[in-house]
């Protein structure tokens, strides 16, 4: 539970990631775009800044 804890926003970013995906392969091309931006641009960069911020970056 907490591995869970620590990596919630890692495991938000790759979802919204793998679905972004599906929808391009589905051409949705409103959707999947845009779950990949928040993935790679939002959801990735704030887990990355949370493990240098609290030490775990070293």
């Amino acid at each position: 539970m907490i591995i869970l804890r620590k990596t919630w926003l890692l495991l938000v970013g790759v979802i919204l990631i793998a679905v972004g995906y599906v929808l391009l392969a589905r051409v949705e091309l409103t959707a999947g775009p845009l779950l990949l931006v928040l993935g790679y641009c939002i959801a990735l960069p704030v887990f990355i800044w949370h493990q240098f911020r609290q030490g775990g970056g070293e």
